[in-house]
C-alpha cells in the first residue's frame, strides 16, 4: 500500500468515526497524493467517497487542497530555477550558481569573495498564511528586481529571507538604500531588514553561510 492509499485509508475510518483529527488526517492525504503526482481532481474524488454520499466539509476540502498544493510547490521548487509565481529563484539554483563561481574562481586563480556579495532582506515576523506569504514574496520580488534589473540571482531562502547575488560593484551604499526605500514601500512597519552578507573565501564554507540563513 503507497503512501497515498494508506492515509486514504485513515481518513476513511477517522470520517466515518466521526474523529476531531479528520481535517488533520485530510491534510496529509493532499500532501501524500501530491508527492506521487496525483492529480487534485482525483484526490477530492476519493475524500468525497469517504462522506458516503453526503457532502464534504468546507475544513476538509480546504486543507486536502492546501496541502495539496504547498506539496507540489515544494516539489517543483526542488527541480526548477524559479518558482513562477514570485519569479525569484529556489534555494538549490542559488547554491548551483555559486558553485559556478567558485569553480571559475580555481580556474582563474581569483577569489569569489572579493567579486560577489549577497544582499539580504528579511522580513517582520508575523502570522500569516500561504497565500499571504506568496504575496510578500511577489512584493519583495519586484522591489529587487528594480534595484537590480541586470542578470543577477534574486533567490528565496525562506518564508522570510531573501537574497540578490550581484558583483560587488553593484552592492554599493546608494543601490541598499534604494532596496530599503524600495521595500519600505510595501512594508511599513516593522520595516524589513536589509544588509550585506560577506561570500566566505573558500567554497567548502559557502553551505554553512546559506545555512545560517536560511535557518
Amino acid at each position: 500500500m503507497d503512501p497515498f492509499d494508506a492515509t486514504y485509508v485513515e481518513l476513511d475510518s477517522a470520517v466515518r468515526a466521526g474523529r476531531v483529527d479528520a481535517v488533520d488526517v485530510a491534510h496529509e492525504v493532499g500532501a501524500s497524493a501530491a508527492a506521487l503526482g496525483v492529480p487534485l481532481h482525483e484526490v477530492l474524488d476519493r475524500v468525497e467517497r469517504s462522506f458516503d454520499g453526503l457532502e464534504p466539509s468546507f475544513a476538509m476540502v480546504r486543507g486536502v487542497a492546501v496541502a495539496w498544493a504547498e506539496t507540489s510547490r515544494a516539489l517543483q521548487l526542488e527541480t526548477s530555477c524559479e518558482d513562477p509565481l514570485t519569479q525569484l529563484s529556489s534555494l538549490p539554483h542559488l547554491r548551483s550558481t555559486l558553485d559556478g563561481l567558485y569553480r571559475g574562481a580555481v580556474r582563474d586563480d581569483t577569489t569569489v569573495a572579493d567579486r560577489h556579495g549577497l544582499v539580504v532582506v528579511e522580513l517582520p515576523r508575523r502570522e500569516q498564511n500561504a497565500l499571504e506569504s506568496t504575496l510578500h514574496a511577489v512584493d519583495v520580488s519586484v522591489a529587487l528586481r528594480t534595484a537590480f534589473p541586470g542578470d543577477e540571482v534574486i533567490a528565496q531562502l525562506s518564508p522570510r529571507r531573501f537574497c540578490v547575488l550581484a558583483e560587488r560593484d553593484r552592492l554599493d551604499q546608494p543601490t541598499l538604500n534604494l532596496v530599503t526605500v524600495l521595500l519600505r514601500r510595501t512594508f511599513e512597519s516593522p520595516p524589513p531588514r536589509v544588509w550585506l552578507e560577506l561570500l566566505p573565501p573558500d567554497a567548502q564554507d559557502v553551505t554553512w553561510v546559506l545555512d545560517a540563513l536560511t535557518g
